[in-house]
């Protein structure tokens, strides 16, 4: 066990079935923003949260696309400066949420956000407006991390940003909001919630803190992901999935991810695959790849969810992500081996890929690619 380490968790988390009828309770300031992506807002979930909000200027930007780009976030941080907003509520999946994380700077910082991301030379100064995220989707983690990701159009990568200011002031989560998520979703943010989970646990700046965070979330999804897929509106299954969720997310907040979200980052930006397939897909690879410099840890957890060797565990979750409809080889998102390369290279190229317990090269990662395509 490590000697040393540390532990930050700034956010206050509020859990409760239906709490955000009762926002009011949360938001300090007068002018509220809203982001969320087109689909909430149509259904109405986004303005039924801004209407319970007596006596606030409520405004909302609803054009948030999956791995948003940074022209979304400069239309929304637009938005946020000529509401002078006071408070930015991120409604949504991790999209929505890390795009309310940098606008909420934005709305007292000048400038794009290129200016401070991927290659920009100018530092985010101190948040003024609140900032609160409440997830939908039982995956993302996002409300209780300070990272944001976000496309990078004009050099064609998606990568991570991270910074203090992106700690929600609150994390409102409400299980209820996840009921009517398609099963699609209800798998592949599962399953990215559980790449969250191992990647915390076997991260070599894992700590023991996140290391018991990440096995009860770990177990917690693998003991309720099917139910929620095969029965949506199954109340106990989606509250345990969204509370994995965010406990997977508070042991990676603290880690960083891994080789994993490495090479998602490709798989998204230029095969269209979602983030939590994008993630998922490489999983059991991963899971026999951790042997080399995790194996005892990872035969710990492999007994502790119920499985007699690694390899074991890692073709059950093979398993269950093809009883639940999910691409389990690279060539089922158009991969094709002449690919390999240029998706090695990029995922080479993010520093969070060093983190895994395995030897991290070119000749490696085209390997494991390769075993999977």
């Amino acid at each position: 066990m490590k000697q040393k380490f540390n532990y930050y968790m700034p956010t206050r988390i509020c859990f409760e079935n239906g709490i955000t009828k009762q926002m009011n309770d949360y938001i300090k300031g007068e002018r509220v923003l809203i982001i969320s992506d087109p689909f909430l807002f149509d259904n109405g979930t986004a303005t039924r949260i801004g209407e319970g909000l007596v006596g606030k200027k409520v405004c909302y930007f609803s054009k948030i696309e999956p791995n948003p780009s940074c022209e979304s976030v400069d239309m929304a941080a637009e938005v946020a400066r000529e509401q002078k907003a006071d408070c930015v509520i991120g409604l949504g999946g991790g999209s929505s949420l890390d795009v309310a994380k940098i606008v909420s700077c934005l709305v007292s910082n000048e400038g794009s956000i290129y200016d401070y991301y991927s290659g920009g030379n100018r530092t985010l100064g101190n948040r003024t407006a609140e900032l609160i995220c409440i997830p939908t989707t039982a995956g993302t983690g996002s409300e209780v991390t300070n990272v944001g990701v976000f496309t990078n159009k004009k050099a064609g990568i998606k990568m991570p940003m991270v910074n203090d200011e992106f700690w929600p002031d609150y994390a409102i989560i409400d299980g209820e909001l996840t009921f009517t998520l398609p099963s699609k979703v209800t798998a592949s943010t599962g399953m990215d919630a559980f790449c969250h989970a191992i990647e915390a646990y076997w991260n070599k700046g894992s700590i023991p803190i996140c290391d018991m965070n990440a096995m009860g979330a770990m177990k917690l999804i693998l003991e309720n992901i099917k139910t929620a897929y095969d029965e949506p509106s199954n109340p106990t299954a989606r509250g345990n999935m969204i509370v994995a969720s965010l406990i997977a997310g508070i042991a990676f907040s603290q880690t960083r991810t891994t080789g994993i979200h490495a090479l998602s980052f490709p798989l998204t930006t230029e095969f269209g695959a979602s983030h939590g397939t994008a993630c998922s897909i490489t999983l059991p690879a991963f899971i026999r790849i951790s042997k080399e410099e995790a194996w005892d840890k990872m035969k710990t957890l492999s007994n502790y969810l119920g499985f007699e060797s690694i390899d074991s565990f890692a073709d059950a979750i093979e398993n269950l992500m093809i009883s639940m409809e999910m691409p389990v080889r690279l060539h089922e998102i158009g991969v094709k081996e002449e690919d390999l390369s240029h998706i090695t290279k990029v995922g080479l190229n993010a520093a969070i890929i060093q983190l895994t317990p395995a030897v991290m090269n070119e000749e490696t990662v085209y390997a494991l690619l390769k075993s999977i395509l």
